[in-house]
């Protein structure tokens, strides 16, 4: 499956982060509060099309900008089956 940007995921959509091309000072607080590369993510909600997205990893509820969404790239893991 191929990477795509994170600001692509709709709400309940999981996917495991690949890449953070983002500026050092974000980069390095994003990683401080759980987003780096390998680890698990979920799309809690969105605030429409280019609006901010809630996104969760383990415990930790980030909002994130579309801009830096857009530029960290995740692969999307398939959809659980209840």
């Amino acid at each position: 499956m191929s990477n795509l940007a994170l600001a692509a995921l709709e709400p309940r959509q999981q996917a495991v982060v690949t890449a953070l091309d983002l500026e050092f000072a974000v980069r390095e607080r994003l990683a401080a509060l759980g987003m780096r590369i390998g680890r698990k993510l979920q799309v809690v909600r969105r605030v429409g099309v280019s609006g901010p997205m809630q996104v969760r990893i383990d415990h930790t509820d980030l909002i994130l900008r579309t801009a830096e969404a857009g530029r960290i790239q995740v692969r999307l893991l398939p959809e659980a089956r209840p």
